[in-house]
């Protein structure tokens, strides 16, 4: 229990719980592993489990009704997902897959989570800013797609991932996140060939290069434009 009760204990919508409270939490938790690639639930899967991401990257994306795959988000080690299955006891609403290495996660059942934010509502308020900040993203998704072109569209999902996913070279930003041109054009909700088009304008652009399926934003201030 004493590397979970660590771990709990930098997660952001358990901090202010005091040690007592965190123990027991960590005592309710069970930790998997779960390997590359692999799919943590489907959509349309029956779910009652809080998923809590200590290590790895797990994608959350849905099938289009023709077939294509759009990717929703990227969550990093310390971010929860499945929680909507157990507010609403609807079947899964997306897939979580595994990335590119083995995720180890943290799960709370149903129950022992409901029992857990009525016992500190604090948690409920940290879950609900955290599910607005969610919204605020996929909203700004809707928007780009309504309003932005494809090369628009490829330049802001770069200076997102860059945000999030970025390692500082110099003043370049390296994305620490190996993709293929099929995997951006998933997050841009186009197709393969036109965000290979986007990208490859970019790079005679100067303002990003790829390398071994990573993306080094060259002029960062560039992307800021969009």
């Amino acid at each position: 229990m004493g590397n979970s009760l660590v771990f709990l204990q930098r997660v952001s919508i358990f901090s202010g719980v005091g040690q007592d409270s965190l123990e027991r939490i960590a005592g309710i938790t069970q930790e998997k592993s779960f390997p590359k690639k692999s799919i943590i639930f489907h959509e349309g899967d029956r779910g009652d489990t809080l998923y809590i991401l200590k290590s790895g990257r797990v994608k959350i994306s849905k099938i289009t009704e023709d077939g294509r795959e759009k990717t929703l988000a990227l969550m990093q080690p310390g971010e929860f997902f499945g929680e909507m299955a157990i507010f609403d006891e609807q079947p899964r609403s997306a897939t979580a897959e595994v990335l590119d290495e083995q995720a180890v996660v943290y799960t709370l059942n149903k129950r022992d989570f409901e029992r857990l934010i009525i016992e500190h509502p604090t948690i409920a308020l940290k879950i609900m800013r955290d599910l607005t900040r969610r919204i605020r993203l996929v909203n700004q998704q809707v928007e780009d797609l309504a309003f932005k072109d494809v090369h628009e569209r490829v330049a802001s999902t770069l200076k997102n991932l860059a945000e999030v996913e970025g390692r500082p070279i110099g003043a370049k930003v390296l994305i620490n996140l190996k993709m293929t041109h099929q995997d951006l054009a998933n997050m841009v909700g186009s197709s393969r060939e036109t965000v290979t088009r986007a990208l490859n304008r970019l790079q005679d652009e100067g303002i990003i290069s790829i390398s071994h399926q990573q993306i080094t934003i060259n002029q960062p201030k560039q992307l800021q434009m969009w």
